[in-house]
């Protein structure tokens, strides 16, 4: 737990002071959601504005923002060599924004659907930032930030003291070069990733008052993240009786808000999302001359029930195509996508993850479940974490992707951070004599998470301050 300190702490806080207001993923976005919820949004609202490509009227979702700390959460930059570089008068120009007292609609269409439970501790730091500093934007995004790396400092915490195996795995996870990024901006995935972890955590103890911290957690970030729905089905271990019509019935409940807040977004908030305009892509069947300006996912719906085994193939090519990229962006490429590292980097932290997990076979266990059942494990939340995956690249698809394209748009490396936590349930113990101790598979997780110490901040200097 020290170490996970030592590591993560200084990464987070440089990140935080170093990353120019909106260049972490969607940073305005979350921002505005925070600050929604801090003036009682807790449910955003639709609203309509007028679109003179279609003379008519499009539907918007979003909450009403102060006009100052949405402009200043897109920061002051100058391109530099294709980067976006805070010049001197740019830095000056952040902090001398004044706070102004008008609220305006921001649309935020994907953001707004996330349940805010997550953007409280950001929304604690523009609280704070209204009390402390004036309400000036730019210290208030900085709080936020803060906020947001508290919180995550405090779930891994919570996470390493609750595992009884698996240490290793759940630091990789948490020292993640893009785990902490996202943890030291305000974006919620740092949290989610976070709450994964302590819910992986939970299931490698076998009492009821874990599981149940564990289903907390778990539904917690469930509720920002619906598409991820099935891993509660990783409670229903041990997959046999005693007590699995009782598993059974908690995982049940532990869905009911999920499935709740997901048929509420839907009724009242979900709206489409739209794009530049565009021709359909190969696959519709359509007229392929009209120009689109949104998505549609009964029309992409319609293109993969055309021919089934698109349902299959789509996802397939598309891991064929971005597979490796997603890999390395789930490593750390920080920044707005464009901070990408060296590739002997990335295959470090291949290794450094690989030894967490080889590190599993010979850890030892609070309950000792024969061949057969360790097996059954491994193949549960393997199967889960698969079909999961698959269902997730689907909801892209339809939710995201232009209509009739033939290939998944949108997914992100980062998407896969939350199932790594639950590798740690699926590995079995083979040779639980050896009883390794915790600190020795993670060798490796340390000594690069020292190394980042001063590498992550270097190259955030590199990208936004050198000129």
């Amino acid at each position: 737990m020290a170490l996970f300190v030592l590591c993560a702490l200084p990464v987070l806080v440089l990140t935080a002071l170093l990353t120019p207001p909106g260049q972490s993923p969607d940073e305005p976005t979350h921002v505005a959601r925070a600050e929604g919820l801090l003036h009682g949004a807790v449910l955003g609202a639709r609203a309509q504005e007028p679109d003179p490509d279609i003379s008519g009227t499009k539907l918007l979702a979003g909450v009403r923002v102060n006009q100052s700390l949405i402009a200043a959460s897109f920061g002051v930059t100058t391109p530099v060599d294709g980067r976006p570089v805070v010049t001197e008068q740019d830095f000056q120009a952040m902090l001398a924004q004044p706070p102004q007292p008008q609220r305006v609609f921001v649309n935020i269409p994907n953001t707004v659907t996330y349940f805010p439970a997550t953007y409280v501790p950001a929304a604690l730091g523009l609280a704070a930032g209204e009390l402390f500093a004036g309400g000036r934007p730019f210290f208030c995004i900085m709080l936020a930030r803060f906020g947001m790396a508290a919180a995550y400092l405090a779930l891994g915490l919570l996470a390493l003291r609750v595992a009884a195996y698996g240490e290793a795995l759940l630091l990789a996870v948490l020292l993640m070069p893009m785990s902490l990024f996202l943890a030291g901006t305000v974006n919620q995935d740092g949290v989610l990733i976070a709450l994964a972890a302590v819910a992986g955590a939970a299931l490698t103890r076998e009492t009821a008052g874990y599981r149940a911290l564990g289903l907390v957690a778990l539904t917690l970030a469930l509720m920002a993240k619906p598409p991820y729905l099935p891993l509660l089905a990783l409670f229903l271990l041990p997959l046999s009786p005693p007590g699995l019509l009782t598993r059974l019935r908690n995982v049940a409940l532990a869905a009911l808000p999920v499935l709740l807040w997901a048929a509420l977004i839907s009724a009242f908030i979900v709206v489409p999302f739209y794009k530049p305009p565009y021709y359909a892509g190969p696959l519709f069947a359509g007229d392929h001359s009209t120009l689109l300006d949104h998505t549609d996912a009964a029309a992409n719906l319609q293109i993969l029930l055309a021919q089934p085994q698109r349902l299959f193939t789509l996802p397939w090519h598309t891991l064929g195509l971005w597979g490796v990229v997603w890999l390395g962006e789930m490593v750390g490429v920080l920044g707005l996508l464009q901070i990408s590292m060296p590739v002997g980097y990335y295959v470090l932290w291949s290794v450094a993850i690989g030894g967490a997990v080889a590190g599993l076979l010979c850890s030892g266990r609070p309950v000792a479940y024969a061949a057969r059942q360790q097996a059954a494990r491994l193949l549960w939340v393997v199967g889960l974490i698969a079909v999961n995956a698959w269902l997730i690249m689907l909801t892209f698809y339809l939710d995201w992707s232009n209509v009739g394209i033939d290939y998944i748009d949108g997914i992100q490396g980062r998407y896969l951070l939350p199932f790594i936590p639950f590798l740690a349930v699926a590995v079995p113990s083979l040779m639980p004599r050896l009883r390794l101790a915790p600190l020795l598979p993670a060798v490796p997780v340390v000594l690069l998470g020292l190394f980042d110490i001063g590498y992550i901040p270097m190259r955030l200097l590199q990208t936004y301050y050198m000129h």
